[in-house]
């Protein structure tokens, strides 16, 4: 299989995608980004013109990070810019810049997965350029394992395909950065790829198997997601201790935690933010405090070990439990985090640092009674695995839409991502017009965007006032 098609950029100047249609395209791949993290001038145009003209289409991301934090912003501004538009192909990160030559393969390979993983938990695929130099000497052998799309054409390229050139691996080949095409003036990138991203799973056992593997990768994502929240409280000493004024799924206005808030508050927002609203709900109407969070094993949780005096089988987002007393929430195989005692002052802060605070595990003076494990037992995760409310939507086992993914909702919408807003809405206290409770209808009617705007003038200026919850909303409602 060659699917032949081209890469561009602003450096293409205006484009007309009519006579690049007209000429065959199988693919384009355009530049999203620029230097300084700045949308690329012409992107916003050339993607207009691949879906106008249904050209598929991908992006590629040119970095300049030298560290997990940058490239964690890089691909994060990617997938801002994207807006959860459709793309065919992935998000290609090309990493071969002279300032990330020295780096080490270990801190290398960090920041590609790093960039890997905000792509594929946004739902798009992702995918390597690079020269193909660069691939044989400098990119990490682990790295090797995605879709690597590689460059090599000769000194003086006239714009041809030179076989002898050929990479003999990875996905792609960009053969030349001189070629010719109807409706671009000047050169053009021309590129050939083995791989039709475009094409749907065939049979069911591709089916099940990309199902398999997506169960696997959400319920990762959620117990990463609820140790986030938990650390994150734990660092952030403004939040202390008490059983009197806890929060309680509820981090509009934070205050204080108790052990059980704090391990059920972080579940709750990790299944919000991976699509699992009935669980979220469940955990909320029935799980309030140590005495009643075995309720947990209705949501997807089990238990895995019973009055444990060691930690040895413990693994990352196990919560140890004594039902009569205490919760703590694991952060690794020998590390708890946990909402533990107050420090006695009348202010709801962290004065001390210890009220909510990591550290090594231990055995509780009252024992463990209980080890609960999500595991994902007893949840359906083909409604995740596969967007019902969207015909087009693929799946496939090479980096397809796992996730489910909030899409933008405004009045008249219906779906998944309806149903995901109003579930936030009611956990919010936030009701229709004349106080009239909210509905799981899935579709976004005057009630559900009466209230999605008080919760936006709620925000104080940090949103618009629009009654459209896109991606500014959705990241401010779940961080996501």
């Amino acid at each position: 299989m060659e699917i032949k098609g081209i890469d561009v950029s602003s450096w293409n100047g205006a484009i007309d995608w009519q006579k690049v249609a007209n000429y065959g395209m199988g693919f384009v791949i355009l530049r999203i980004t620029e230097k300084g993290n700045k949308t690329d001038s012409s992107f916003e145009r050339n993607y207009a013109g691949c879906i106008t003209h249904n050209i598929p289409a991908g992006v590629y991301k040119y970095s300049y990070a030298t560290n997990i934090s940058e490239i964690k912003y890089e691909a994060e501004t990617v997938i801002n810019v994207l807006k959860q538009r459709k793309l065919d192909y992935p998000i290609f990160l090309d990493i071969e810049d002279k300032c990330q030559e020295n780096l080490s393969q270990n801190l290398m390979m960090q920041m590609i997965n790093t960039f890997h993983d905000i792509v594929i938990r946004a739902g798009y695929k992702f995918g390597i350029y690079c020269g193909y130099y660069w691939y044989k000497m400098k990119l990490p052998e682990d790295a090797k394992k995605y879709d690597c799309w590689l460059a090599a054409y000769p000194s003086q390229d006239d714009g041809t395909m030179q076989e002898r050139l050929k990479p003999s691996a990875g996905i792609g080949w960009q053969y030349s950065s001189k070629a010719k095409i109807p409706g671009i003036t000047g050169n053009v990138d021309r590129n050939i790829f083995y791989k039709d991203y475009t094409t749907d799973i065939k049979n069911e056992s591709e089916v099940e198997s990309a199902v398999k593997k997506t169960k696997a990768q959400i319920i990762q994502n959620i117990i990463n997601d609820a140790i986030e929240f938990a650390v994150n409280i734990a660092n952030d000493n403004g939040h202390g201790y008490s059983q009197r004024i806890r929060s309680l799924y509820e981090i509009n206005d934070p205050k204080s935690f108790d052990c059980s808030s704090l391990a059920c508050t972080a579940y709750y927002y990790a299944f919000l933010k991976n699509g699992l609203t009935a669980q979220a709900r469940y955990l909320k109407e029935h799980c309030s405090y140590t005495g009643n969070m075995l309720n947990m094993c209705n949501c997807g949780f089990e238990i895995v070990a019973r009055n444990q005096t060691a930690h040895s089988q413990m693994q990352k987002g196990d919560l140890e439990l004594n039902t009569t007393y205490h919760v703590a929430m694991a952060i690794d195989k020998d590390n708890i985090v946990h909402a533990r005692s107050s420090e006695g002052t009348t202010d709801t802060k962290d004065n001390s640092g210890n009220e909510i605070r990591t550290q090594p595990w231990y055995l509780y003076s009252h024992g463990w009674t209980h080890r609960l494990r999500f595991t994902g037992n007893g949840i359906d995760f083909t409604t995740l695995t596969t967007d019902t409310d969207k015909s087009t939507t693929k799946t496939t086992p090479t980096g397809g839409k796992y996730m489910f993914t909030p899409e933008t909702v405004q009045l008249g919408s219906k779906g998944t991502s309806v149903l995901l807003l109003q579930e936030i809405l009611i956990a919010r206290g936030y009701k229709g017009r004349n106080s009239k409770p909210l509905t799981l209808d899935r579709e976004a009617g005057d009630n559900t965007i009466y209230a999605l705007k008080a919760y936006q003038k709620d925000r104080n200026g940090a949103l618009e006032v629009d009654g459209v919850c896109g991606p500014a909303t959705w990241k401010d409602l779940i961080a996501i």
